[in-house]
């Protein structure tokens, strides 16, 4: 019997996509909609997205609308931009899939040229088990081809998988091939209707308090800016997918291991409330850890706590 499947677009579900920053490195946003709206800008990027050129869809634009012949090519040089995120909740969605055992697949209309820097980027795409980039196949959605394509090459039963996408024009395609689909909305519509669906229990409560170190300047500095990037001590966020907490048992052990060379006056230990946190609790090697599968948030933060010789007393 084929392995229980969730299949995730990831532009509008997993990723927040806005072209329009791009484009903001060579005009105002007003004049970004403008240009995308002249060129129609959607066809355009489908063409991106099966697989066509930029090099030759910038010299199309520039040919069409010599006026637009610089800015066109900001979207490229700046697709980085478009990328503003992981979507709010989808990826902690994901996290427990993975912890139910559910096989995990990607299924994307995403240029070849640009998709490696999503792929570089964002840590949550590595909970996934493989993904199928419509710009290395020259297919997109909602064409069954590409569909076919992932049933068949990753061996999955349609009547066993479930798939989800943003456009209801690409989810009425996959249950035309007999998988279940999901509209997606939002995080929470979606493991509503994974429980629904059983491949989601309710999501365990954790009552007890959470912490996480930091090194006290990155931790002023983000309430300053109001964005603290990190997940731990020397990655971020978006690199590693989550943020790091601890229960308080485990926070000597946090510290020895990973901010032993740091001065207790260098670090600051933040305590959670988890009912605002809501962290994922999965497996490490040797025990148990909570994970947030979202930016840590100065509103989710009830008290600073000093670090002592080494570790720290919470009292």
């Amino acid at each position: 019997m084929s392995r229980r499947t969730v299949i995730f677009d990831l532009g509008g579900v997993v990723l927040s996509w806005d072209p329009v920053q791009a484009f903001n490195a060579a005009v105002d946003a007003e004049q970004a909609r403008r240009l995308m709206r002249e060129i129609g800008f959607a066809e355009w990027n489908r063409r991106r997205d099966a697989g066509h050129p930029f090099a030759a869809g910038e010299r199309e634009v520039a040919d069409r609308f010599p006026q637009y012949a610089k800015a066109i090519t900001a979207y490229r040089r700046h697709f980085d931009a478009t990328l503003t995120g992981p979507v709010p909740g989808t990826s902690a969605v994901v996290a427990e899939l993975a912890k139910a055992g559910v096989r995990l697949l990607g299924l994307t209309n995403f240029s070849d040229e640009t998709f490696p820097i999503a792929e570089r980027r964002f840590g949550i795409l590595r909970r996934l088990e493989a993904i199928v980039v419509s710009g290395r196949e020259r297919i997109t959605k909602p064409d069954p081809r590409l569909y076919r394509l992932l049933l068949d090459r990753y061996q999955v039963a349609a009547a066993n998988a479930v798939f989800v996408d943003d456009n209801p024009g690409n989810c009425e395609a996959a249950r035309d091939l007999g998988l279940r689909a999901i509209d997606f909305v939002g995080a929470d519509d979606l493991r509503s209707r994974l429980v629904g669906m059983d491949l989601l229990g309710e999501r365990p409560e954790v009552r007890e308090p959470l912490f996480h170190t930091a090194e006290r300047i990155a931790w002023d500095e983000s309430v300053a800016t109001g964005a603290y990037p990190w997940s731990g001590h020397g990655a971020t966020f978006e690199a590693e997918g989550f943020v790091h907490l601890a229960y308080g048992h485990q926070i000597r052990g946090v510290i020895d291991r990973y901010f032993g060379r740091f001065e207790p006056e260098k670090l600051v230990l933040l305590e959670l409330d988890p009912t605002r946190a809501r962290p994922v609790v999965e497996e490490g090697t040797v025990e148990s850890f909570p994970h947030l599968y979202a930016p840590l948030e100065a509103e989710m933060v009830v008290a600073e706590h000093a670090v002592r010789g080494g570790f720290t007393d919470p009292d």
